[in-house]
């Protein structure tokens, strides 16, 4: 067997500690980590994957979100410290949406779900707190899609593409599923809210959801939903 570089041994072999608990199919587990989301509109932001920069003054004010194209997570995947570095800075960072189609057999949303957990439980092995993003794609997959999942916790979905004659319908229903295996968890989403959907939830219109303002200006504040479903701008919150 040839002798790889500790990096490069990761990249090819994809090992994870002994601890690190297994669900079925081996996907890896990704853990509960003690996140507070309580300020995300008032303190506390979302940035994209994409708009990390070791120049970003306000990192450890923001949570990384990966709802991305995948050539740009494959990256991420293909390079799991160079991605560990990256988003190491920040206060938190969401596990890889990989996209997950319905159109899909069942080992390609096995491997989508698989390498989103992995990526995850990789960042939290390395000391990172690690927010899980997921998604699903119907009944029958259901095992497969909400596998490596801990309740009580905090996790990040997205509306974006969800609100159609052809999505709805399987997003709704997957969704009330997620709740009822997951009853004690907090839910972000990053998109707009949709019919079916609960008032308890973070919503973050995924426009708000890039983080590049520090760019421009000192100081910002997202539009934002807060917990209470009252509509957070420029630090002013109107009930609707």
């Amino acid at each position: 067997m040839p002798v790889y570089k500790n990096k490069d041994y990761v990249k090819i072999m994809r090992p994870l500690p002994y601890y690190v608990a297994r669900d079925i199919y081996d996907i890896p587990f990704i853990e509960v980590d003690d996140i507070d989301v309580s300020n995300l509109n008032n303190g506390k932001w979302l940035v994209n994957v994409k708009n990390c920069s070791k120049n970003d003054k306000h990192q450890s004010e923001k949570i990384v979100h990966n709802f991305c194209y995948d050539d740009v997570l494959m990256r991420d995947y293909n390079n799991p410290f160079r991605f560990l570095e990256k988003v190491g800075p920040y206060y938190a960072a969401s596990s890889s949406d990989f996209s997950m189609d319905s159109k899909m057999g069942f080992k390609e949303i096995l491997d989508a779900t698989y390498n989103n957990r992995w990526m995850g439980a990789f960042l939290q092995t390395h000391g990172k707190k690690v927010i899980p993003t997921v998604g699903w794609v119907g009944a029958k997959y259901y095992d497969i899609t909400f596998a490596g999942l801990r309740d009580g916790g905090v996790f990040i979905i997205s509306t974006i593409g969800a609100n159609n004659d052809i999505s709805y319908a399987g997003f709704i229903e997957g969704y009330h599923e997620l709740r009822r295996r997951f009853p004690n968890t907090q839910l972000i989403c990053a998109g707009d809210f949709i019919e079916g959907m609960d008032s308890d939830i973070c919503y973050i219109p995924y426009e708000d959801s890039f983080g590049s303002w520090d760019r421009k200006q000192d100081w910002w504040q997202p539009k934002l939903f807060n917990w209470d479903m009252s509509y957070a701008m420029g630090g002013v919150a109107d009930v609707i």
